[in-house]
């Protein structure tokens, strides 16, 4: 045995093999983080810098709880038709449900 020969360890060719098989993984997960982290991290940065986003998101907020309140009115109206619905349908059943005599 001399001393620049080693057994223990891989072959140049096979570390070259590894690194070519490690290179399209990297890059795989490279764009995944992009594509995750992109939109999240500009959202940050327009948190931190101030930008308008938050006043489009607070007009935001305000027509969704106008919407809220104009479509409890309606349940509220529907209900009060359906209340008087019934009432009226009780109405022309009782005079069938007494005895005839």
């Amino acid at each position: 045995m001399t001393l620049l020969q080693a057994d223990n360890g891989p072959s140049i060719g096979q570390l070259v093999v590894i690194m070519l098989g490690t290179i399209p993984v990297l890059g795989i997960l490279s764009w995944s983080a992009v594509k995750i982290l992109g939109p999240i991290g500009q959202a940050v940065a327009r948190r931190l810098t101030g930008e308008p986003g938050g006043d489009q998101l607070a007009r935001r907020v305000e027509l969704l709880a106008d919407e809220l309140e104009q479509v409890k009115a309606q349940l509220a109206e529907t209900h009060e038709r359906l209340d008087f619905t019934e009432r009226l349908l009780a109405q022309s059943r009782q005079p069938e449900q007494l005895p005839k005599g």
